[in-house]
């Protein structure tokens, strides 16, 4: 894991997260942002495609927007667990 150099501004739940903590601290925004990533990756894969290579594209395009989100999810929920975003103190 990297070093950060801020100071933490909310309360540290946990400093250092394992994988299941953070996935399993995301919230129901988390995932909607993580779903809207795809959903919008999928979409702008389907309509700039070429006809013949339409569903690779989709597959392609929702892989790497499923990849985005989840990233994002899971950079929201480590921050909320070591204080650096706000998480209902």
């Amino acid at each position: 894991m990297g070093v950060i150099l801020d100071e933490p501004k909310h309360k540290v739940l946990d400093p250092s997260p394992s994988l299941k903590t953070v996935v399993s601290n995301f919230s129901a925004v988390d995932l909607l942002k993580a779903s809207l990533f795809t959903g919008a990756a999928i979409a702008v894969g389907y309509s700039t495609a070429p006809a013949g290579i339409k569903k690779q594209a989709l597959v392609a395009c929702g892989t790497i927007g499923g990849t985005a989100g989840f990233f994002n999810a899971y950079q929201n929920s480590a921050g909320r667990l070591m204080g650096y975003f706000p998480n209902g103190e």
